[in-house]
């Protein structure tokens, strides 16, 4: 749990099959997608979407904000994803898609709780048809996770 280990984990996944990044967010575009949203990210967050805007290596996409804008398609977008569960599904509004894991289970930052780092831990949850339900507590924060998912493809591929 720590800063330390999400900028091992970007470093970290530059050595994974398909690694793909975006360029990266300018401040305006973020802070609209904290708007839209209603919440103030975390510094791991607010980075990540900063220097990469997205991430995505051979069979793992982390979501984030891949275009400049948000009048399209949900794919990819945390935002516009976020914005599209809530509507449709009532998802938490301070839940915000990270990961896709398949099979409807998705990885949230949960807003709702806090490290004492003020990083939000990663969950696993899934909609049951009338509500969202978490299924595990995944990380502490965005960083271990990540370096979790970087460090059990390095050792795959």
């Amino acid at each position: 749990m720590s800063y330390n280990n999400y900028e091992k984990a970007l470093e970290l996944a530059k050595k994974c099959e398909g690694y793909l990044v975006g360029n990266g967010q300018p401040n305006d575009v973020i802070k609209k997608g904290q708007q839209l949203l209603g919440l103030d990210f975390s510094r791991q967050h607010y980075d990540y979407l900063n220097k990469l805007g997205f991430l995505d290596f051979f069979g793992h996409e982390f979501y984030g904000i891949p275009k400049g804008d948000f009048s399209g398609t949900p794919e990819g977008c945390m935002i516009e994803c976020a914005l599209v569960d809530r509507k449709a599904w009532n998802l938490p509004k301070e839940w915000v898609p990270v990961f896709n894991f398949d099979d409807g289970y998705m990885g949230y930052l949960d807003y709702g709780y806090l490290n004492e780092e003020g990083e939000p831990r990663v969950i696993m949850a899934i909609y049951t048809g009338q509500k969202y339900e978490i299924v595990e507590v995944i990380a502490e924060d965005f960083g271990d996770f990540l370096l979790q998912q970087v460090e059990e493809h390095l050792l795959t591929q």
